[in-house]
């Protein structure tokens, strides 16, 4: 098997020291030969996945061993003056092949023979062999650390795109492909954190925060996608029924610059809702600057798009408005615009939040128009004694009564 480095029978009249050299060499050989077979034998062993590969998997295997003995034993022979670089001792393709785990785990395999075939033969030998191995280790360290690199970009890469498909809401068959790639379950919850990445001064922000935001919150229980949409970082996470949204989001909040809005959009289901949460936390971040502090220009961190609603509709987002419409406006009105809850909602927004004035106007005690505000609060969850919520309720009766008057004169 190691016929590369075998020496050629030296005839009966040539010296001595070249006899010697030769039955040297044989016994190397031999002992070589020993150590290939013992290895390959050892591998189902030391490492189980190799039993079902297939046949040419196992020539492959046996290739990468035989050509580490081989070099070492041609360095032997010049007793370590070869100053050619050592290979690692699982080239660059089957590395590709086998992934970083698995290359990882026959290079030791590898090393731990070329130890062993070292301690065999004399002082000299096995110096040069740990001299060898050392920098068959290091050659593979620096081997690995590309394919992480380059596995690591194009990771980057299908997550870019599948964020970009989601955005434009274009994902298709290749996105769920992609997902599965990077492995996310067919079917997912999911929500969306937008914001301006943290020391994003040199454009790399997103770049230096994509691992650390993936490590965080993988150590959680969930799993992360990081992307990008006009300089704001798009972070879309599956939970996994490890935790809730804010926790999440709290998490992560430190790879966001301090200055920046940092959106949280809603827990949605499945493809249609990572596009809907994406577009949901970037309608809030184009929102933000309607609800910061008039005196300090602060903002809550995170925002929740759907505590800005109103915000959204009016700055164009026909979902906001959607969501206003159906969860609040239909909740109140039903089939009946003009029934008692509306109406008396929006008799008490109009009249100053006065439950007096509202009570005269519609002809009934104010312990009913306090009944009927508690049951717009069970109805919708926003309460109009509350400023904010109160306009949040407006907003939706104004999109109600529009949308309504329309489809009247369809």
């Amino acid at each position: 098997m190691i016929g590369k480095s075998k020496r050629s029978r030296p005839k009966d009249d040539e010296p001595a020291e070249a006899q010697q050299a030769y039955r040297s060499s044989t016994a190397s050989d031999a002992a070589m030969e020993q150590i290939l077979l013992k290895t390959l034998d050892h591998l189902q062993e030391a490492l189980p996945w190799t039993r079902s590969l297939p046949a040419d998997g196992h020539r492959t295997l046996e290739g990468a061993i035989q050509t580490a003995l081989d070099d070492l034993l041609s360095r032997l022979d010049t007793q370590g003056t070869d100053d050619s670089e050592v290979p690692s001792p699982v080239p660059a393709e089957l590395s590709r092949s086998l992934g970083p785990h698995r290359a990882m785990e026959l290079t030791q395999v590898i090393l731990d023979m070329l130890e062993e075939a070292g301690r065999t033969m004399g002082a000299e030998e096995e110096r040069v062999t740990l001299v060898y191995t050392r920098q068959a280790a290091t050659a593979a360290a620096e081997l690995y650390a590309d394919l992480a690199e380059t596995r690591s970009g194009r990771k980057a890469v299908t997550e870019s795109r599948i964020i970009r498909h989601l955005i434009e809401k274009t994902a298709d068959t290749r996105t769920v492909d992609d997902l599965a790639r990077l492995g996310w379950p067919t079917e997912f919850d999911c929500f969306a954190v937008v914001g301006e990445p943290q020391g994003n001064d040199d454009g790399q922000g997103m770049e230096n925060a994509r691992q650390p935001i993936h490590t965080t919150v993988v150590r959680q229980g969930g799993r992360a996608l990081v992307g990008e949409s006009e300089g704001l970082m798009v972070v879309l996470i599956n939970p996994d029924r490890s935790g809730t949204p804010a926790d999440f989001c709290a998490s992560i909040l430190r790879f966001f610059t301090d200055e920046s809005a940092v959106c949280l959009g809603p827990l949605r289901h499945g493809i249609s809702g990572a596009e809907d949460s994406i577009r949901a936390a970037l309608s809030t971040h184009a929102a933000a600057p309607a609800v910061a502090d008039p005196i300090t220009a602060a903002l809550p961190r995170p925002l929740h798009a759907d505590d800005l609603l109103p915000e959204r509709a009016l700055n164009g987002d026909t979902d906001a408005a959607d969501q206003l419409y159906q969860e609040v406006y239909m909740s109140l009105a039903g089939q009946d615009p003009d029934g008692p809850l509306p109406t008396t909602l929006l008799t008490f927004l109009r009249s100053g939040n006065s439950l007096e004035v509202t009570a005269k106007k519609l002809g009934i005690h104010p312990n009913t128009v306090r009944y009927r505000l508690r049951r717009c609060v069970e109805v919708t969850g926003w309460d109009a004694m509350d400023p904010r919520e109160s306009f949040v309720l407006r907003a939706a009766l104004i999109i109600g009564r529009i949308r309504r008057s329309h489809q009247g004169t369809d």
